[in-house]
């Protein structure tokens, strides 16, 4: 679950980036924290899927 987490706090840290201008470059900075994201929450699900084995 912690992983989930993860990726989601990824994704609102990447878009509150966007929203108060920190970071000149706003798509590459939302083509990251997606792909982060992403890859957190497959791992997270697989993870989750093994455990309850």
């Amino acid at each position: 679950m912690y992983l989930l987490d993860v990726s989601k706090l990824i994704v609102g840290g990447a878009v509150i980036t966007t929203a108060i201008q920190l970071n000149t470059d706003k798509f590459l900075i939302i083509t990251i924290a997606v792909s982060i994201a992403v890859f957190f929450g497959i791992f997270g699900f697989i993870v989750l899927t093994f455990k309850k084995k």
